[in-house]
This record gives structure tokens, C-alpha cells and sequence, in this order.
């Protein structure tokens, strides 16, 4: 997909907005995968996961910035304060089309937020998990010793010897 860098009208607006939504859709898409990848425990295809996710939110940024530069050419603010001044601004002659597609746009970036934290939080889950396992072997690796430093066999276990205070 290309983005047009250039907004120049309101139906070049309506185009782009069409974009954002058709790539956050997408963007979701691939979420919710990533949320059943880590449901069902298969990390493997979390690198190519990853990787596409990167691009779709490349791609949103460009598309966004498209949007920020129009609005800003206008003379709105580039933020999403901006957007509703400009739509109540063009509600006598503007497009209905183009507050449709922005609300539409506002309710999937807020799905993906969702979307997004609660698989951070699987992955955070995941982590942690690996890491104290990781550490329980590290520590029964370290009790399997069978000699010492100086080549003296040592008795397996963290405890006392017997009979020793």
C-alpha cells in the first residue's frame, strides 16, 4: 500500500482515513493472532507476528502524518483535538462521510489498544514464567556438582552435612 503524502481535499481525506481504517483492521487482525498464539502456548510464530505488526504500525504513522499534514495545513492542530474542530467546521458544507470513517477509525485505535496491552501482559506472564524456570534449573544444575574446586568429591544438596551444626 502506498500512502498518499500529499492531502489536499476533503475526498483525498476520505481516502485516507479509508486506508487507516483498512491497515487497522489488519493491524487487529494480526493482534488477535498473536493473542491466539499465546493462548494456545506456540511461541514460534511470534517473530513473523512481530515483524508484520512493525509494518502496520509503520504504515499507520505515515497515514496519520498525512492526516496531520493536511490538518495542519488548514490551520487545526495536528492532534485529535484538532480533527473534531476541523469536522464541526465543515459540518454545514463537509462531507458526513468523513466523521462516519473517523469515529469508526477512533473505536478500532481503541480495540487495538486493548488488544495490544493484554497480549503484553501474556508475554510479561510468559517471560517471568521462563525466567524462574530458567533459574530452578540453573540452581539444580549448580547442586548436581559431583567435585569441587579443588577436586574433592562434594556432597549433593544445599543443606548441612549430617551431624555438623
Amino acid at each position: 500500500m502506498t500512502v498518499n503524502p500529499a492531502i489536499a481535499s476533503p475526498s483525498d481525506l476520505v481516502k485516507n482515513l479509508e486506508a487507516e481504517l483498512r491497515v487497522f483492521q489488519d493491524f487487529i487482525q494480526v493482534l488477535q493472532t498473536e493473542q491466539d498464539t499465546l493462548v494456545q502456548g506456540n511461541v514460534d510464530p511470534l517473530l513473523e507476528l512481530a515483524r508484520i505488526k512493525s509494518e502496520k504500525v509503520v504504515l499507520l504513522s505515515q497515514l496519520a502524518e498525512s492526516r496531520a499534514r493536511f490538518l495542519s495545513a488548514q490551520g487545526y492542530s495536528q492532534e485529535h483535538g484538532g480533527m473534531t474542530k476541523w469536522m464541526q467546521q465543515q459540518r454545514d458544507g463537509g462531507n458526513p462521510q468523513i466523521a462516519k470513517l473517523w469515529q469508526q477509525l477512533l473505536t478500532l485505535a481503541e480495540n487495538a489498544q486493548q488488544l495490544n496491552q493484554i497480549n503484553g501482559g501474556m508475554i510479561d506472564t510468559r517471560l517471568r514464567n521462563n525466567q524462574q524456570a530458567l533459574a530452578i534449573l540453573q540452581v539444580a544444575a549448580n547442586q548436581s556438582a559431583l567435585y569441587g574446586p579443588d577436586g574433592q568429591t562434594q556432597a549433593l544438596g544445599l543443606g548441612r552435612p549430617i551431624g555438623k551444626v
